[in-house]
């Protein structure tokens, strides 16, 4: 693979996302068409895959895309497959690993299609390579599949796990929102970074760091390994070029005004010690507080907050109080501006007003609502 080789990049992203991922490409350079089932193509080079990776907040991995062709029998699979140059790609050592999908397609038993792929992929290897078996002790490599409406795609894992998980998280809370939808909601809020902000549901941190990572530009995947660091052919100078790019772009000694509460104090332990992993520990103001504690005279600001669904954290009754309380805060801010996620339908009504606007985004597998409040300083809502 050469530094200046242009090829096919694919970036996925979650369902309601896409087109805050795409403005996200935008930012960097990249074009790319309207997103296909939840991923967005375009052509480029090493240095881009490295920069997706390192930079993008939204995105689930980014992958090279090595071949899109039909079949409908395990035989057009296996010619399609066996197609492909891997050897570009993949050294004589790689362990190869393949996972994917098949939706809507003759050929449905995933197994089976693993099985395929593999057999594939060794056998074109083993030939070009002039071995008669693959070692597979080396570095992991993950090809993909997709086989949707008998279409396949085979793709290269980039990313290795998915780049929400940033490299500062090492202990687990209940049900924390993942740092790519968390980044998406903070897009879509448009918070200003020089006024306050405040999550008064923080749990363990999850969307008060992001923030504050993204307002002081921080490169969001510097503290973790992408798989594309392991391949022997993959450039490095790509991987040091594009960090060494991010982290002259990062603010020093920004100060922020954002403040992240919630009732349990075990939570609020380990969202210190999760912004502080971070290094956003000293922006934060972390309080162990009830939402109906929150206040700030301070005219303008922005809530962006995932409070419990009373589903695993609190029961119904009890997140239904927390939407009134929450209601109740926001009346009386001046200027404030709030931004809710939430799996209730009648969130509405408990908050006690209507959403100027409401978008459709997953958290997990579940089906959510992004409540969306819009204020203007020297508005109080008092005409709830």
């Amino acid at each position: 693979m050469d530094f200046n080789q242009e090829f096919c990049i694919t970036v996925t992203c979650a369902s309601g996302v896409e087109s805050v991922t795409k403005n996200e490409l935008k930012k960097l350079g990249y074009s790319a068409p309207p997103a296909l089932n939840g991923t967005l193509t375009f052509s480029s080079n090493a240095l881009a895959v490295a920069r997706c990776n390192l930079f993008l907040r939204t995105a689930d991995r980014v992958y090279i895309l090595l071949k899109t062709f039909s079949a409908t029998t395990f035989d057009q699979l296996f010619d399609g497959v066996s197609a492909i140059p891997f050897e570009d790609f993949l050294d004589k050592s790689a362990k190869i690993t393949v996972v994917g999908k098949c939706v809507k397609s003759s050929l449905f038993a995933v197994s089976s299609c693993q099985s395929i792929i593999k057999k594939a992929i060794a056998v074109r290897l083993c030939k070009k390579f002039h071995v008669n078996s693959l070692a597979e002790t080396g570095a992991e490599y993950e090809i993909n599949f997709s086989i949707f409406k008998d279409q396949v795609t085979i793709s290269l894992n980039t990313s290795g796990t998915g780049l929400h998980k940033r490299g500062y998280r090492d202990k687990v809370w209940i049900a924390p929102i993942k740092e790519t939808l968390a980044s998406a909601i903070l897009y879509l809020s448009r918070f200003d970074y020089s006024a306050p902000f405040a999550d008064v549901f923080c749990g363990s941190g999850t969307l008060g760091i992001e923030g504050a990572r993204m307002a002081l530009n921080h490169v969001s995947g510097k503290f973790r390994k992408f798989a594309f660091l392991d391949w022997n052919n993959f450039p490095k100078k790509a991987y040091q070029t594009a960090l060494e790019e991010g982290l002259d772009k990062e603010i020093k000694n920004k100060k922020l005004e954002f403040y992240c509460s919630d009732i349990n104090h075990k939570a609020i332990e380990l969202a210190k010690y999760h912004a502080k992993r971070a290094g956003v520990g000293e922006q934060i103001k972390f309080t162990t507080a009830p939402v109906k504690d929150f206040y700030l005279s301070s005219a303008g600001g922005t809530i962006v907050t995932n409070p419990p669904y009373g589903i695993r954290i609190f029961d119904r009754k009890e997140a239904e109080q927390c939407y009134k309380d929450l209601g109740e805060v926001y009346s009386k801010l001046n200027g404030w501006n709030a931004f809710v996620i939430t799996e209730h339908k009648g969130f509405e009504r408990y908050f006690d007003k209507k959403a100027d606007k409401n978008r459709k985004l997953y958290n997990s597998n579940t089906e959510c609502r992004l409540y969306q409040y819009i204020n203007r300083i020297g508005e109080r809502d008092g005409k709830r």
